[in-house]
């Protein structure tokens, strides 16, 4: 029979066990604000490295930063440089590029070996990253 000294027992063992147990991963990768000598730096060295244009405001956007977050959390692609240009602030950058917001672009051995623009699919993210790592 349940008295309320074991249901509170038991209530504090499930809370227990919910708040301890759910531990989120640790992200494998970090998104790096776009800095042009460290992307540089990074494309130079050989580094498989994605950039990523992004504005706050835009949905394919964010639709591309959760898949992103969600491959980082499943601990794939570690060994690439992720780096975000803001679109909004970093126009210079968007020029030089030549691309619209919404964009990943892929280097590997020191070259763009792919680029995808307004892809929302995990698909078309993944296809990015498998071509610079």
């Amino acid at each position: 029979m349940l008295n309320r000294r074991r249901l509170l027992g038991l209530s504090l063992a499930v809370a227990t066990t919910l708040s301890f147990g759910a531990v989120v991963p640790a992200e494998a990768f970090t998104l790096q604000p776009y800095d042009a000598a460290a992307v540089d730096a990074a494309i130079k060295s050989g580094r498989p490295v994605v950039v990523h244009v992004y504005a706050g405001w835009c949905l394919q956007c964010h639709a591309q930063a959760s898949i992103l977050k969600r491959l980082s959390a499943a601990g794939r692609y570690e060994d690439i440089a992720f780096f975000r240009v803001d679109y909004d602030k970093q126009k210079d950058v968007v020029k030089a590029l030549d691309v619209p917001r919404s964009t990943l672009i892929a280097f590997r051995g020191g070259k763009e070996v792919d680029r995808m623009s307004w892809g929302t699919s995990e698909a078309s993210v993944v296809a990015v990253l498998d071509a610079a790592g």
